[in-house]
């Protein structure tokens, strides 16, 4: 349970970071974010089934593809509705239709695999698990060494591109204050594509890893959505470190919760998993709207308003004994 946990907390850090960077540059939540993974789904699936290739060998093609989905969706959807002044809420609206045109792909993709190859063993497109393909070392699945690693290389990279890059400083720049940049000599456009990139890159990758321990099937990335979006807002929505702790907290609370509520009432239980991060979401809206960021920031302006006004009583004591 605790690989489990681990490997699911991996994949929803990636989903969660990649839906943070899109609001933060697009000032949208992108609904088709979670679809996108299943993009990936579908492609290491492809490539194992299919082509009878390595599975580690479709997570690279995941990562271009999905990026250049979320690209596209950036420029000729989000951009396009803009020009014709789409409101934020109608923008939102529109990532829910993509959502729904990405789902009838794969759907449509998953039947016509069926209906071609459904006569050979393990070619059935609609339900179907991975794990076998995968490597194992010292009793790990592969999975989940890799998926680890590349948290740990997407830690370190964004740290080091959002604090010793050009590039980290103009996307928090353009995350800060748009037209600002922009003047300065920003190219925000440049800036948030690039970004939306990376967020559907994201997607794709954390897609392509998810048959090799859990159920695919073209529901699974949107299923997902609900933790990530929980995440994001306990991350605190404005905040690519937020979302990463964000992301991990619920990836584990979810996992290790539902097993400590099935061991208490039983299996049936298992099938309202989804209660857990809506539980969470609901509780940091109405307590911390501002999520793990907006508590620290308030902790931090709390120390400072106590050292504020202890300095001059400080100041008066130094006074009276020189």
């Amino acid at each position: 349970m605790l690989k489990d946990a681990l490997l699911y907390a991996n994949l929803i850090l990636m989903l969660t970071v990649g839906f943070t960077l899109a609001y933060l540059t697009a000032k949208i939540p992108n609904f088709s974010h979670g679809t996108l993974a299943g993009i990936g789904v579908y492609l290491v699936f492809s490539f194992t089934r299919l082509f009878k290739l390595n599975p580690y060998l479709a997570m690279p093609v995941a990562f271009l593809v999905g990026g250049a989905v979320g690209v596209f969706i950036y420029r000729f959807v989000i951009g396009t509705l803009r020009k014709h002044g789409a409101t934020a809420i109608s923008l939102s609206i529109a990532t829910l239709a993509v959502e729904l045109i990405v789902l009838a792909v794969l759907n449509i993709y998953a039947d016509y695999i069926t209906i071609l190859y459904g006569h050979l063993p393990m070619m059935f497109a609609r339900i179907f698990l991975l794990s076998g393909v995968d490597f194992k070392f010292m009793d790990l699945p592969g999975v989940l060494i890799v998926s680890t690693a590349i948290i740990v290389f997407l830690v370190v990279g964004l740290h080091l591109m959002l604090t010793r890059t050009r590039f980290g400083i103009s996307m928090r720049a353009t995350v800060e204050d748009p037209s600002l940049a922009s003047i300065l000599g920003t190219n925000v456009e440049l800036v948030s594509t690039i970004s939306w990139l990376l967020t559907g890159g994201l997607a794709g990758l954390a897609g392509a890893m998810l048959p090799l321990w859990f159920q695919g099937d073209p529901y699974t990335g949107g299923r997902m959505m609900t933790s990530v979006f929980a995440a994001s807002v306990l991350g605190g929505l404005s905040s690519i470190y937020g979302a990463m702790l964000g992301g991990y907290l619920i990836g584990l609370i979810e996992i290790l919760g539902t097993a400590g509520l099935v061991s208490v009432f039983g299996l049936w239980i298992a099938s309202y998993r989804m209660l857990i991060p809506l539980v969470i979401l609901s509780l940091v809206l109405l307590k911390a709207p501002g999520g793990i960021v907006g508590l620290i920031q308030s902790l931090r302006t709390w120390i400072s308003s106590k050292r504020a006004a202890s300095s001059p009583q400080q100041g008066r004591s130094e006074a009276r004994f020189p």
